[in-house]
């Protein structure tokens, strides 16, 4: 098909239904282009992929965790500090804590929906230190520092999204979409637009309570934010991106599979072959539903509570544990390999997961 490209090498694994399913989409009313990003994943409407439509919006392409993103967070220690990290302490505070709404925020905000929680799924909190700088100058640039702790935080909008979508889910045929410049387009999209402002607040928050949490305070400096579920208005048309990073927000981080490294890479200055997206981490490799049968026999949930690499996991929720093991995910290395050498992205710095957190 013309208007359909997937961006993937042939080490990467790429499942056969994911694009059967964006054949599907190209074939929707104004679809221009359809891109698959290295991190696709199996859906029947997968994510890793971005779409471009000229007159039409589809709100269900991305769903109702509208604003769904990683941030990246840093607190600078100084390098005598950073050599005192003592994972086994921030491991203990953070098992003690029901849920992080335990943790008060001087300057929180109750905007009600769940504001500031994790949820669910493949959503976290991820503690973090520098594993090797690939290009010294841009990271330098972003006043960065090896010494650093950094938090990496994957969230949404919670039930907030899910509202919104509701409002028009099944008000419209899924093949022709909303004619945006329709009162219904206008009316979802505000809401859209406010939702992906709550989900950028709502990691803020998050990132405070966990460094809070482990005595760090809350003061923090946001290094990335990217909405990588948007519906957004371009002189080009309606970029639909589910589980896809913009390209126009500087440095962003994708992360790898918390037993796997993740990447703060730039996107180069030409993206417009990958509709302006990049992928927004390794993707998965099985879906959540066959994970825990594929994993419950070779694995005790105390070996997937320490991954290969040495990091830790917290989560109280045990089928979650083998749903979101590293093992269900693909080869981050592979992903970030086909961008790079598609010159969609360069490398800027690589960050080893010491801690992760998930509800």
């Amino acid at each position: 098909m013309d208007n359909l490209k997937v961006i993937a090498s042939q080490r990467n694994w790429i499942d056969t239904r994911s694009i059967d399913s964006l054949k599907q989409i190209a074939r929707f009313k104004s679809v221009k282009k359809v891109v698959g990003l290295p991190d696709l994943s199996v859906g029947n409407v997968p994510n890793g992929m971005a779409v471009l439509t000229k007159d039409y919006i589809f709100p269900h392409l991305i769903g109702g965790d509208i604003g769904c993103g990683m941030s990246l967070y840093e607190i600078p220690l100084g390098h005598a500090k950073s050599k005192k990290i003592k994972v086994e302490r921030f491991e203990k505070k953070l098992e003690k804590l029901e849920s992080i709404e335990d943790v008060e925020l001087e300057d929180y905000e109750h905007m009600g929906y769940n504001l500031g929680t994790i949820g669910k799924g493949n959503h976290f909190a991820e503690l973090h230190l520098v594993n090797e700088v690939k290009d010294k100058e841009a990271f330098e640039r972003l006043n960065l520092s090896e010494s650093s702790i950094y938090a990496l935080v994957h969230s949404g909008s919670r039930a907030f999204g899910q509202i919104v979508f509701d409002k028009v889910a099944g008000s419209y045929e899924p093949e022709i979409g909303i004619d945006a410049n329709s009162q219904k387009a206008s009316e979802y999209l505000e809401l859209h637009n406010k939702a992906i402002q709550y989900a950028h607040k709502s990691r803020d928050i998050i990132a405070k309570r966990i460094f809070k949490a482990i005595g760090f305070g809350e003061q923090v400096n946001r290094v990335s934010a990217t909405a990588h579920n948007s519906i957004i208005s371009t002189p080009n048309g309606w970029i639909h991106r589910k589980g896809a990073t913009p390209t126009d927000k500087g440095a962003v981080i994708m992360a790898g599979s918390r037993g796997t490294l993740s990447y703060l890479v730039m996107p180069t200055a030409d993206t417009e072959g990958s509709i302006y997206s990049l992928s927004h981490g390794a993707g998965r490799k099985w879906e959540r539903s066959s994970a825990e049968a594929k994993l419950r026999d070779k694995y005790t949930l105390k070996d997937l509570k320490r991954t290969k690499i040495g990091s830790r996991v917290i989560c109280k929720d045990k089928k979650l544990i083998y749903e979101e093991a590293p093992q269900a995910y693909k080869n981050i290395d592979i992903v970030i390999n086909d961008l790079v050498e598609a010159k969609l992205a360069t490398v800027i710095a690589t960050f080893k997961p010491i801690l992760t957190y998930k509800e």
